[in-house]
């Protein structure tokens, strides 16, 4: 109900903008995405609030602080966000199920999980993610997790094509599709 309130306050407004690194994810109303791991506040806050009533946010979180992070981002917000803490690389979440999976790499973090840990949870963010579908990491600049290849990392997780869109405002943005 917060949530419905907040949507329609915002459009007495005016349209508001929304922050850098939300925007260049391209997350729309209606769709189902996942974020794997939940670092930034305000990319989850507005990733939820994009998708809407009509879609679906979900959160993998590798700790406890990453899923209490999640569920005060839904109750400030008034959305529905599912959230699971994760151990290892699986995800629990069914084949083709979101849109889109967005990876929080702004405070490095998951730069820094061990090679082979990493590749296992992109290639399972590949499995949950629908035929068509996208995922982007979204990277902190200067927090980048040194001899780290998020390039390399999405191709051989098996995304083609995989391609830098932007590095701007602290941020880099990687995205790749599922396209088998």
């Amino acid at each position: 109900m917060m949530f419905l309130l907040r949507m329609l306050m915002r459009s007495k407004r005016g349209r508001t903008m929304d922050p850098l690194h939300v925007s260049m994810t391209g997350v729309r109303m209606g769709e189902r995405f996942l974020l794997v791991g939940c670092h930034d506040r305000a990319l989850l806050s507005g990733l939820a609030g994009k998708v809407g009533l009509s879609g679906g946010a979900a959160v993998a979180a590798f700790d406890a602080d990453q899923a209490k992070r999640a569920a005060g981002v839904g109750a400030k917000i008034g959305a529905l966000i599912e959230t699971h803490q994760v151990e290892g690389t699986v995800l629990p979440f069914d084949d083709d199920h979101f849109d889109m999976v967005v990876i929080d790499d702004t405070t490095g973090a998951f730069g820094r999980i061990d090679g082979a840990a990493r590749g296992g949870a992109l290639r399972d963010a590949r499995r949950v993610v629908r035929q068509g579908g996208r995922i982007e990491v979204v990277e902190g600049v200067k927090a980048r997790a040194k001899g780290y290849d998020v390039l390399r990392d999405l191709t051989e997780a098996g995304f083609k094509p995989v391609r830098e869109l932007a590095e701007r405002d602290g941020f880099r943005f990687v995205e790749g599709l599922r396209t088998n």
